[in-house]
């Protein structure tokens, strides 16, 4: 009794069953078919060819085009001056930047002063016994000659016998060395040649300078260059004059530069040429990197696609028939995002993504880029 009741109660169990998977087979949604027929979906884009600006990259670092060293020709102390030897410090054209302690060897210049000055006075009576029409030149020579004021410069002599007979007695000698002592002496005054801040230097009154030692470095400011580094076929693409965009990533702006100069040498290293980028602006500062790209010409009846889009170094999907063929390309320049391309043809359509699982022959589903 008990395993009849057992194969019954199975019997239901096995029925039941069945009438639940009907059930549940019934609610659940049928699958929808792929209108494309199996055939993946892919973005195409139309080529358009046309004339495209050659645009290149660059990136740099500024640094002034006037820009100077400064090193001590002299030795002293410094002086106390009405602007601070100090960097960040700016001075005018002309102005003093630095004033050192000339006291010894101006009493060493006054005292040759005094020396050839008395030399010239003795050879007074010769010149006038010996050389009478050159006396009366010679003495408003000496009486012009003031020991506390630059040494006029030498007359000269068209009489050839009388200017031996000086070269003999010394005169010029002394006098070139007077010169030489004057030029000195005006090195201890250190002159802006051109309006300009001190980047480097921090010279105290009193502080001891010697012979060669760098004292800072001036430059002008809004005035600069840039060094970027380029491969021969970019360089190749332009030349001095050409328009440079620029700006920075860490200061909003636009700049606009010309190409200076460049370089005939190539880095063996890198093998690049170096350019030069002329830029002038009052916000900018030495040391500032930029980035930018030089616009020298362009390309005709060429095209412009995503970098991306190329496959290896000179090949893109084109789409014929809704089957993806590889083309051969020519490519002209190569951006940071994009590529500027010849070969392929106007209003024709190529693969506008990347897809990794894409082979030649390929059938797809193309889908116009809006």
């Amino acid at each position: 009794m008990n395993r009849q009741v057992t194969i019954v109660l199975g019997i239901v169990v096995i029925i039941g069953g069945f009438g639940i998977k009907n059930y549940l087979s019934g609610q659940a949604e049928k699958p929808k078919r792929n209108p494309s027929g199996g055939k993946p979906t892919v973005w195409v884009e139309t080529v358009q060819n046309g004339f495209v600006k050659n645009t290149i990259p660059i990136t740099g670092k500024l640094v002034s085009k006037n820009r100077i060293e400064l090193f001590a020709e002299v030795q002293g102390a410094v002086l106390k001056s009405s602007r601070p030897f100090k960097e960040g410090v700016s001075f005018p054209k002309g102005a003093r930047l630095l004033k050192i302690d000339s006291t010894e060897f101006k009493l060493t210049l006054l005292s040759s002063k005094s020396a050839i000055l008395n030399t010239l006075i003795q050879l007074s009576s010769d010149i006038k016994y010996d050389f009478p029409a050159e006396i009366d030149g010679w003495n408003n020579y000496v009486n012009s000659i003031d020991v506390e004021q630059p040494f006029p410069d030498m007359p000269t002599f068209k009489n050839k016998k009388f200017k031996n007979f000086l070269i003999a007695r010394n005169v010029y000698n002394q006098y070139y060395n007077i010169k030489s002592q004057e030029e000195k002496l005006s090195k201890f005054n250190i002159i802006a040649p051109f309006s300009g801040t001190l980047v480097e230097g921090n010279l105290l009154p009193g502080s001891m300078v010697r012979v060669g030692q760098k004292l800072g470095t001036l430059i002008q400011p809004g005035d600069f260059e840039m060094e970027a580094s380029l491969n021969l076929s970019e360089s190749n693409q332009i030349k001095v004059g050409d328009s440079v965009r620029l700006f920075s990533e860490d200061m909003p702006g636009e700049w606009l530069g010309r190409v200076g100069r460049i370089s005939e040498h190539v880095d063996q290293a890198t093998q690049t040429l170096k350019v030069y980028i002329d830029v002038n602006s009052p916000k900018l500062v030495e040391g500032l990197y930029l980035s930018g790209e030089v616009r020298s010409g362009g390309f005709e009846n060429s095209a412009e696609i995503a970098r991306n889009l190329l496959i290896g170094i000179n090949q893109v999907y084109t789409i014929q028939d809704s089957v993806l063929a590889l083309k051969e390309i020519e490519v002209l320049s190569i951006g940071e995002n994009k590529v500027v391309v010849q070969g392929l043809e106007n209003d024709s359509k190529i693969l506008g993504q990347v897809f990794s699982t894409a082979y030649n022959g390929m059938v797809v589903n193309p889908k116009l880029k809006n």
